[in-house]
């Protein structure tokens, strides 16, 4: 998607200024929703400017970090695959250091909050107007898609400001669950349950996939993005190798199958799998679900990599001497690190190139890889894993290991679950996984190694710090919402 249709996809939906509070974002415009909403076409422009939201997030405000640029930072500062080298304290050194600020100037609590309200008020509108008995083929597509959008973003909401789903999931506070457009200006609802969120979430996504009728790029949300979506969900569910759920382990290796036998995406190779991420093209093989985005401003990349133009800063969250140490120089994953130097910095010579298309640019043109099939095939092995069947993990783990040009390995009980999670931290390593991986799992974030603005860091799954806190804003605005104290 260019700038220009993002643009013109978001205007089809009458927004309201995307600063103001969330009473005040209420579509208002009756005439416009109702011409919007009118025909088929509408419909599918309507779902069209919710992908944008996911990506470069062009409703939030005018920060030039982007949705998928505080998804995707955000959930790997609270993990150990980076060392930083920023002194801070600022919007980006808040999460790494575990402070967790709620103050809109100190952290991005509040634009990863009210990006996603905002997006998910948008799904509602549109699925709000969906007729109960509608049989239409592409409204039923665009109402699809816009389940999916919800899901996908209340998940990440789940994540960030909730306990893990193992801890109390019936007593513990999730996020606000807003499921219509249609509430007055005095509403002002309480967090719901994790178990009620996750409830909510699964719902969309099953729904979704009984109505996805169209076949498109994996830019798009589709069947079998949903399937993947959910198999991730379930993972999230099945509790920890000590006390797994044996029902939700099931469901997630349930999905995991139906995306790996459907035979629509398969593992990149030798020379292609080296070159995975130098492309700004996500109709490959292997990505299911993936954010094209065409940059004006600065972005996750510019965190990871110190650019290459002059008059630019940059490169100041690097791989972590602990995550290089775990790469084996025969893993053909070190083709996705580059030498790369920020200016006073020569001992971190090393950055990811991930985000950084062909490595020449300032603004990232490889897309947000949200979902892909080496992610699949990891949760499928480890919820198998948690379910004593050793040989059908085995089996998986050994795909991914033997791909990255490693040998098989014959493991079993706890070494064989410690593998899948290291080969998950090798594989999705900067694509917003490794904290939640620890902590979904009971187990603690160690680093062990110090950061230019913190030092040795041991954070337990049971820490009230693994969660972000809320908006100072909003808990003034409202009443009913209970602030995560830390």
């Amino acid at each position: 998607m260019t700038r220009t249709i993002i643009i013109a996809a978001i205007s089809l939906i009458s927004l309201s200024a995307c600063n103001k509070q969330l009473d005040e974002l209420r579509p208002h415009n009756v005439t416009n929703e109702d011409a919007q909403f009118s025909t088929p076409e509408g419909f599918s422009q309507a779902a069209l400017g919710l992908y944008p939201m996911i990506t470069t997030g062009v409703a939030m405000e005018s920060s030039s970090f982007g949705y998928g640029d505080i998804t995707m930072f955000l959930s790997e500062t609270h993990g150990n695959n980076i060392r930083s080298l920023d002194l801070g304290p600022n919007r980006y050194s808040d999460a790494f250091d575990y402070t967790n600020s709620p103050d809109k100037d100190h952290s991005w609590t509040y634009y990863l909050w009210r990006g996603s309200y905002f997006t998910i008020l948008h799904a509602n509108k549109l699925l709000d107007n969906v007729p109960k008995d509608e049989q239409r083929p592409a409204v039923l597509q665009a109402k699809a898609e816009a389940l999916f959008v919800r899901a996908f973003v209340y998940f990440n909401l789940v994540r960030f400001y909730a306990k893990p789903y193992y801890q109390d999931a019936a007593g513990s506070r999730g996020v606000m669950l807003i499921t219509t457009a249609a509430n007055g200006t005095d509403y002002k609802p309480a967090r719901a349950s994790v178990k009620a969120v996750y409830g909510q979430i699964i719902s969309d996504l099953e729904t979704a996939m009984s109505l996805f009728s169209q076949e498109k790029s994996n830019s798009f949300a589709g069947k079998m993005s949903a399937a993947a979506l959910l198999s991730r969900v379930y993972l999230y569910m099945g509790g920890t190798l000590q006390q797994p759920d044996a029902t939700f382990n099931q469901k997630a290796v349930s999905y995991a199958d139906q995306v790996i036998s459907s035979n629509k995406y398969a593992l990149l190779t030798d020379n292609a799998y080296r070159a995975y991420y130098n492309s700004s093209n996500t109709a490959n093989k292997e990505d299911i679900f993936a954010g094209n985005v065409d940059y004006g401003s600065a972005s996750i990349s510019q965190q990871y990599a110190y650019p290459p133009q002059i008059n630019y800063t940059g490169g100041y969250y690097r791989p972590s001497p602990d995550l290089l140490s775990r790469i084996a120089q025969t893993d053909l994953r070190t083709s996705h690190y580059k030498v790369n130097v920020t200016p006073g910095f020569p001992n971190d010579s090393i950055a990811t190139a991930k985000y950084m298309y062909l490595y020449s640019a300032i603004y990232s043109k490889s897309p947000f890889r949200y979902i892909r099939l080496a992610e699949v095939y990891l949760n499928r092995a480890e919820a198998n894993a948690k379910l004593g069947k050793k040989d059908l993990a085995l089996a998986d783990l050994n795909i991914i290991r033997n791909r990255a040009g490693l040998a098989s390995v014959d493991l079993s009980g706890q070494a064989l679950f410690d593998e899948i999670l290291l080969q998950r931290r090798l594989e999705l390593a900067f694509e917003g996984h490794t904290g939640f991986d620890y902590f979904r799992n009971g187990l603690p974030m160690v680093r062990n190694y110090t950061s230019a603005s913190s030092g040795t860091m041991t954070i337990a799954a049971t820490s009230p710090k693994i969660l972000l806190r809320i908006p100072q804003e909003e808990i003034i605005l409202n009443p009913n919402l209970t602030q995560n104290e830390q």
